[in-house]
């Protein structure tokens, strides 16, 4: 069993948070490891932040607590600061090691920056050192696949949105748009996609990226017509070639889309 520094950059109230938590996961044989991911673990935590973490468990425990729906761990007890709580998800080992070989982007995104607090498994740190790597092998296929997102959703459903006045599927071709044009800029760069609630943040940080992007990605989001919508989309085609010709687009669109559920479970919009 071992436990773990913490960061120097991490604030005291914190640290203490974090201690409680090791020291009251520690007496429970269940659990195996707390990792300290999010802000805290980064430390660029805001005085109030909640103290992001990943709980290992024993793989009877998790299968156990999947089959209840009880994967979710919260408590304040511990979080002695305004607004303080941990946010945590229960895990297994099995969980950590498929995330370092086949982890989706958000997936490695929440262990930039994490630490292990304490551990009864041994080497825990190389292995969780290895998940929030970018996958290099992905990146060809996702610039085809992101940009025939863009050309179909900007280039067809949104105009069909306009010309039918159908405001829900207006919104959602081009919330897709910008969903997409995102991926790509963050390929581009070989950043990790985080999540849809950071990854305007993380786009606004990119440097290489359109000129005027972000005004442009306001501007079809906040007023989309037309014009706002083929200017967001020239400055996407324009700033790289992706590798996709717009027919070759709209095959890989049905292959994504429409087949998505040849090869496994449809996707639960599509269920």
């Amino acid at each position: 069993m071992t436990e773990h520094g913490q960061k120097s950059e991490i604030r005291e109230h914190h640290k203490k948070a974090i201690n409680y938590l090791v020291n009251r996961i520690g007496q429970d044989s269940e659990y195996l490891a707390v990792i300290i991911a999010g802000s805290v673990a980064k430390g660029n935590a805001r005085e109030d932040s909640d103290i992001d973490c990943y709980l290992v468990v024993k793989d009877e425990t998790f299968q156990e607590r999947k089959q209840r729906d009880h994967l979710f761990y919260y408590a304040e007890e511990g979080c002695d600061y305004k607004g303080g709580y941990y946010d945590g998800k229960i895990i297994n080992y099995d969980f950590l090691k498929a995330a370092a070989e086949k982890g989706s982007e958000p997936t490695r995104a929440s262990f930039e920056g994490a630490f292990v607090a304490f551990s009864r498994i041994p080497n825990l740190d190389e292995l969780v050192s290895r998940i929030p790597v970018y996958p290099e092998d992905s990146r060809e296929r996702n610039f085809k696949d992101f940009f025939a997102q863009v050309e179909l959703y900007g280039g067809y459903f949104a105009n069909r949105a306009l010309a039918l006045n159908n405001t829900y599927l207006l919104s959602h071709a081009v919330s897709q748009v910008a969903l997409f044009a995102g991926r790509l800029i963050l390929t581009y760069n070989r950043i990790l996609f985080p999540c849809h609630k950071s990854m305007m943040g993380a786009l606004e940080k990119v440097h290489d990226k359109p000129v005027s992007y972000m005004v442009l990605q306001d501007a079809m989001l906040s007023m989309p017509n037309k014009g706002t919508i083929s200017a967001f989309i020239g400055c996407i085609r324009s700033f790289h070639d992706w590798g996709i010709t717009p027919h070759e687009s709209v095959s890989r669109f049905i292959v994504n889309n429409e087949w998505n559920w040849l090869d496994g479970e449809p996707p639960i919009s599509d269920r």
